[in-house]
């Protein structure tokens, strides 16, 4: 379980990580609102994801000294 958690947060973090770089690369995310809105969705729910995987990692672990 733990290697799970390792690599869908990473994977999920990679995601969101590249959506909220698209948004600076292609550089017309303000005169396209679909653009804009569908990559900040991304952003949140891909970050969300490798956040929430990590705190499952943490807890696999056992509370810390």
């Amino acid at each position: 379980m733990k290697a799970y958690l390792i690599v869908t947060g990473a994977i999920f973090g990679l995601v969101g990580i590249a959506h909220l770089l698209r948004l600076f690369v292609e550089g017309h995310p303000l005169s396209d609102p679909w653009f804009l809105g569908h990559n900040v969705a991304l952003f949140i729910v891909g970050g969300g994801l490798a956040v929430w995987a990590l705190r499952l990692l943490r807890r696999q672990r056992g509370p810390s000294a």
